[in-house]
Formats: C-alpha cells, sequence, structure tokens
C-alpha cells in the first residue's frame, strides 16, 4: 500500500493531459479533469460533472463491450469517437479500467487519446497513394507502348540494346508499384487478418520451387529432409519468402549465381536462412535496405521489396536481418516464433 497522501493522486489526475474522467457504473460522469472539460469543449469541470457517457459518445454500444470487461475486472481498450458540446466528432483511442473497493467495482477510470489528425493525413495519404501508382502505371503503358513502336522501327542492334534496358527498366516501376500496393493492402489488414500458427516447411518448400523453375539461370536449393515447424505466420509468408529470393537472384552478379536455402529449429524460435554468393551487402547497408534507415534523399533503399517483408516479419512477432555469407554473398535471416 503506497504512503502517498490522496492529495498527490487527485493532483496527478487533475494535472493529466489527456482528457480523464472518473464514470460510476452507471455511466454516469464523477468527476473530469480540466483536460476533458476543455476537450470536450464545456465550460469547466463542474459542467461536465453528471454528464450521462453516451451523450459524449458517438456510438454508445461501445458501453456494451466496456461493461463486459469491467465485469471481469479487466481495461478495456478500444478505438471510439467522442462529440462535444459544440457537436464537434474526434477519434482516438479509449481506456477505461475498473477502481475497486473493498473488493467491489466502485468506478471507472477512463482516458481518451485523440487521433483524429493522425487518421486525417493517414487517409490523405492513403489517397494520395492510390493515385499516383494509377498515374504511374498508366504512364509507364503509354511509355511502353512507344517503345515497342520505335523498337519495330530501327534495326540496330544497339538501339535493340537500349531498348530493352529501357524496357526492364519501366517493367522494374511497374512492379515498385505493385508492391506498394501489396503493402498498403497488407498495412491496412493485417491488424484485422488472421495471425495464428502454420507449417512453416511446406509454404518454403512450395515458393522455393517456384523460383528455381522461374530463375532456372540460378542454382536454388533446399533440404529435402525439412523438418516439419509451427510458427506464428499467415498465408502472407509465401510474398515474404518470395521477395527475399527474388532479391538473391536479381542482385547476384556471380557468373553462376547460387542460392541455398536452410530451415533451423530451435527450442523458441524458426529461422530460415538464404544465402547467395552475390556481391554482399555493405555493413554500412544492411539496416537502410529494409528502410530502417535513410542518410539522406540520395542514399536510400532500392524499393519496397526488403521493407514490405520487414514489416510483415514484425506482424508476426519475427526479425530479418543480413549477415556476410562466406567467403562471398549475404545470408538473408527470418526469425519466426515457434508455436509447438
Amino acid at each position: 500500500m503506497s504512503d502517498l497522501d490522496p492529495e498527490i493522486y487527485e493532483a496527478v489526475f487533475y494535472s493529466i493531459e489527456n482528457p480523464a474522467l472518473v464514470i460510476d457504473l452507471d455511466f454516469v460522469i464523477r468527476d473530469a479533469n480540466p483536460a476533458a472539460a476543455a476537450f470536450l469543449r464545456y465550460e469547466d469541470r463542474e459542467a461536465l460533472i453528471g454528464t450521462y457517457v453516451p451523450e459524449i459518445l458517438v456510438d454508445e454500444t461501445i458501453l456494451e463491450d466496456v461493461a463486459e470487461q469491467v465485469l471481469s475486472d479487466e481495461q478495456w481498450v478500444g478505438e471510439c469517437e467522442l462529440m462535444t458540446a459544440d457537436n464537434r466528432v474526434f477519434y482516438g483511442m479509449g481506456s477505461a479500467v475498473p477502481i475497486e473497493r473493498d473488493g467491489q467495482t466502485e468506478v471507472l477510470a477512463g482516458v481518451f487519446t485523440d487521433l483524429t489528425e493522425r487518421r486525417r493525413h493517414t487517409r490523405a495519404l492513403r489517397i494520395l497513394n492510390r493515385v499516383l501508382r494509377h498515374n504511374i502505371r498508366n504512364d509507364i503503358n503509354v511509355v511502353l507502348g512507344h517503345v515497342e513502336q520505335v523498337a519495330a522501327l530501327v534495326e540496330d542492334e544497339a538501339a535493340e540494346v537500349s531498348m530493352t534496358k529501357a524496357r526492364e527498366r519501366l517493367n522494374d516501376i511497374i512492379d515498385s508499384a505493385d508492391t506498394a500496393r501489396d503493402l498498403e493492402h497488407l498495412l491496412n489488414t493485417q491488424e484485422r487478418a488472421v495471425v495464428n500458427t502454420m507449417r512453416l516447411d511446406e509454404p518454403l518448400r512450395s515458393v522455393v520451387g517456384r523460383a528455381a523453375r522461374e530463375f532456372a539461370d540460378a542454382d536454388i536449393s533446399l533440404d529435402d529432409d525439412l523438418e516439419p515447424a509451427h510458427v506464428v505466420a499467415n498465408a502472407t509468408v509465401d510474398r515474404v519468402f518470395w521477395e527475399v529470393l527474388e532479391n538473391a537472384v536479381e542482385h547476384n552478379t556471380a557468373d553462376s549465381p547460387r542460392v541455398e536455402v536452410t530451415l533451423d529449429v530451435g527450442d523458441d524460435h524458426v529461422v530460415v536462412a538464404v544465402a547467395d554468393n552475390g556481391p554482399g551487402v555493405f555493413e554500412s547497408r544492411r539496416q537502410m535496405i529494409f528502410g530502417r534507415e535513410e542518410l539522406d534523399q540520395v542514399h536510400h533503399g532500392n524499393g519496397f521489396s526488403l521493407f514490405f517483408v520487414d514489416q510483415v516479419m514484425k506482424t508476426y512477432g519475427g526479425d530479418v536481418w543480413v549477415e556476410a555469407n562466406d567467403p562471398r554473398g549475404a545470408v538473408f535471416k527470418l526469425q519466426f516464433t515457434r508455436a509447438w
């Protein structure tokens, strides 16, 4: 039991910068800090006290979830929208925790964090992202059409080489736009997607087999007798494996490109390693290639693919990093949490 004076706790409550309320079990506000009164556009704390909580909630059905959590003596945390006294609506995260006395819940303490501007900016960026991707794809298709027309008219070996390089770079831009689309979809839906337990060896075998067929010029190998491993992941892991394998092949400058894939099952984690004999990755760039660092507007990552991988692994509670291979090349390691 703390020996602090109760007035100290009262002072802390009133000085919190976030809107904070004390609510009784009938959902009537019994106390409020000055931040709550100012945020909800009430004249002062006293004017807010006695207000029925549904009067400031846009969706009062939230209270059903709150009551259910309180009956279980648990904290409620969730998204909600509050309506001010002058009918403005603000979006944010609310939390409510039961406060007990003598073993009985007496009141609830609630705190609200305003995320309205963040949501507005996020929505604007998503719209801008979609518009830019749409325009880029349309413009690239037009340019590709003209490249094909010129290629048909010019019978020159040097010109044909240049046209081939132009096609490749334009298709790379389209691929980047598609990856940006997939990443946006992932970030928008991953929280609602089911991230459960799955066998990792099966999708790994499938994706490596596909890569071996598509990248016939590279020697891509995988152990035949993989140990079954259940990890925390979902179907997006197929795309994760593909991006890492494609990266290992496309950036490999060896005369005979080689990629070796292994799966190591530990007590708590499962690690998939993708080792190549390419040029390797300088230590100074090992964070940058995942989009975690950016030195300036010139020195940055080479695209969305590895950034995509990094973001997905974070949603799994896992990790991805790159090490030097011996005697040459790079080893990308994907660490998953083992389920059993």
